[in-house]
């Protein structure tokens, strides 16, 4: 494998080897992006990471989507970015020449300096900032609005009840909006975003739209356990559906969690912000719990926010139904037993950001969610 033809800490452009390929050329001109962006890989030899960070408000997971044939590149703005970004020339993409094609243009303004290629804070730091990245620019575009708009329905982190734990302040909208704009993940500190609620309260959907967005990587307890739960259930003949009984709440429970948090912890070491969802009804009421997390959090050199989804009994309800997952079935089937055991209006004990996502709420956050991310997956 041949050496990038630029330094690894700088901006890539095409080369001009690539650019006379005919297949590259092919690709081009019937404006395919995700077999351009697969031969910049193979005959670049350069990361999905530092394609993405030479496009304005591109993020490797967009590069990854268009070049796996999820998503395509269609809008004349968006091609224009990437053009101009990767230097590729507009008659080979059909456009007009951009503007940096003609020498000495009046009112051109000349090329940018090449930006660096984000580097994980505490790899910046060891270097003494050498490898800083560059400022974000804020985006002023419909996805934009959109997100600042949902976002609007987090509250101000508030205080729980009983005894309080303080987590360090963090703006998590202004986290998320910056990894959007620059498209880069890992700008900052690290983040942990815990996203939890009652079933049913749309958690999932809450967390899966955040890393839609941001790029950030999605621990979800459901995804990451529940073949081996069941599994683990089926063979102490118990019902591989049961999630109240005590083989699952004693023996099971803990693990699914600790397996979670462990690899959680393994992202944030390497800088990546982490977002992880779960009901964590017990853990964020208990203060010892929390001051134990908050601490791990610290040593780990990472943020911590916690993300409470507001909703009432009636919804919880619907969205349960809606679903109609088999680990559910013993709630809908007993409901009244069900709700009996649950405090609608519970709220952990540390500060946190609230979500309202009933059926009455004033933004209904699983219809915006669904909707912002197709457009982010279609605008691209």
């Amino acid at each position: 494998m041949t050496a990038d033809p630029e330094t690894a800490w700088q901006r890539y452009t095409v080369s001009a080897e690539l650019l006379h390929r005919d297949d590259m050329a092919a690709a081009l001109r019937g404006r395919d992006f995700g077999a351009a962006f697969l031969l910049m890989r193979k005959w670049d030899h350069v990361s999905q990471d530092r394609i993405a960070s030479s496009i304005e408000g591109f993020s490797q997971s967009r590069i990854s989507r268009i070049a796996g044939g999820k998503a395509k590149v269609e809008e004349v703005e968006v091609i224009e970015r990437i053009a101009d970004g990767l230097r590729i020339p507009g008659a080979m993409v059909g456009l007009a020449p951009r503007p940096w094609e003609v020498p000495g243009a009046a009112g051109v303004a000349p090329r940018p300096p090449r930006e660096t290629l984000r580097v994980p804070t505490h790899l910046r730091e060891q270097a003494g900032g050498a490898f800083g990245a560059p400022p974000v620019v804020p985006r002023r575009d419909e996805v934009t609005d959109s997100i600042r708009q949902l976002l609007a329905c987090i509250e101000p982190p508030a205080a729980g009840r009983g005894r309080r734990v303080e987590l360090p302040p963090i703006d998590l909208e202004a986290k998320i909006l910056n990894a959007w704009s620059s498209g880069r993940p890992r700008e900052g500190s690290p983040v942990l975003v815990m996203v939890a609620g009652f079933p049913g309260s749309g958690k999932t959907e809450f967390a899966r739209f955040i890393c839609e967005i941001t790029g950030w990587s999605l621990l979800d307890k459901d995804t990451m356990s529940r073949p081996l739960t069941e599994s683990l259930l089926l063979s102490m003949d118990t019902d591989p559906n049961d999630r109240q009984g005590e083989v699952y709440t004693g023996r099971i429970r803990p693990l699914e969690y600790r397996a979670m948090f462990d690899t959680a912890f393994d992202n944030l070491r390497l800088g990546l912000p982490t977002v992880v969802t779960a009901p964590f009804v017990r853990e964020l009421t208990d203060a010892a719990w929390m001051e134990r997390m908050k601490k791990r959090c610290a040593k780990a050199g990472a943020a911590i926010a916690v993300v409470w989804l507001r909703c009432d009994i009636d919804s919880q309800r619907d969205y349960l139904e809606s679903r109609d997952a088999a680990r559910d079935t013993w709630k809908l089937s007993y409901w009244d037993e069900y709700v009996a055991t649950i405090d609608p209006d519970q709220r952990p004990v540390c500060t946190h950001y609230v979500v309202d996502n009933s059926r009455h709420a004033r933004s209904n956050l699983a219809e915006h969610a669904r909707r912002l991310a197709s457009r982010i997956r279609d605008a691209s």
